[in-house]
């Protein structure tokens, strides 16, 4: 049996630190005890790690007695994490997409009361869309809704107390129905909307949540509806899923962490 190769003293210190500092993205307070416990390490050396990161103010002591939680500097990291530029962060994720489907792919961002496109990438796409980078639309047509979908309630009724604009026949404008339709896709995590900004065009997107656990960014992969079916459908879904938590990721978003804790209403 070949062993990996032994790392240097240096180097493991190293990731035993980065290993204590990760456990505190999946619970938020630890006692040194149940921590050492947790990670299979002496309590003396995990004792060691933990004060040195509180020294550093990477933890700091919770309001239970004897236990930690990330102090202002793991925050203050996690937050220069989520200020990358979300484009660039999103897009070697994007293009992955683009020539995993073989289809049209869109980054949108909140804008005030709509959604603009801020990147589109063709790889050997043939589709009629017709949205371009820098194009703003209306929230309550297609993948706007993902975006609508997870802001909060005072937002929401800006929204839908405004004219809503229509760009095909199949565009919702009626509140009830829209609010139906955020329901659905906050339950699903993801939508699929037909012909509601360029006829005959089917788009799937998926929200990406940033560092501060909020949804101001989706994907999204536009498609021919000739080319849709049910198989096809579920394949493009769960790869623009798979995409948005990638983004999400990328911009410091973990799911019950410090930099994760989403919340809606």
């Amino acid at each position: 049996m070949t062993e990996g190769p032994v790392k240097p003293a240096s180097l493991q210190g190293v990731d035993r630190v980065l290993t204590v500092l990760e456990a505190f993205v999946g619970q938020a307070e630890w006692r040194v005890s149940d921590l050492a416990k947790h990670l299979g390490m002496h309590k003396a050396v995990t004792h060691r790690i933990v004060r040195s990161l509180e020294v550093r103010q990477f933890l700091e002591q919770a309001e239970a007695r004897g236990s930690y939680s990330l102090g202002p500097a793991a925050v203050a990291l996690g937050r220069a994490a989520g200020r990358r530029a979300p484009r660039t962060a999103a897009r070697r994720h994007l293009i992955r997409l683009a020539e995993q489907t073989g289809e049209v792919v869109l980054f949108y961002t909140l804008r005030g009361h709509r959604y603009v496109c801020v990147e589109r990438l063709d790889i050997n796409a043939e589709t009629a869309v017709t949205v371009e980078i820098g194009d703003t639309i209306g929230l309550n047509a297609g993948a706007g809704k993902t975006l609508l979908a997870f802001q909060d309630e005072r937002f929401l009724q800006e929204v839908l107390a405004a004219p809503l604009p229509r760009y095909t026949d199949r565009t919702p404008t009626d509140p009830e129905v829209i609010r139906d339709l955020l329901a659905r896709i906050r339950t699903e995590g993801v939508w699929v909307s037909n012909g509601e900004i360029t006829p005959h065009t089917v788009g799937v997107s998926a929200p990406v949540w940033d560092t501060e656990g909020s949804v101001r960014y989706c994907v999204c992969v536009t498609m021919r509806d000739r080319a849709v079916d049910e198989r096809r459908l579920a394949s493009v879904s769960a790869a623009v899923q798979d995409t948005a938590t990638a983004v999400s990721q990328s911009l410091g978003y973990r799911e019950g962490g410090i930099d994760g804790e989403r919340e809606t209403t």
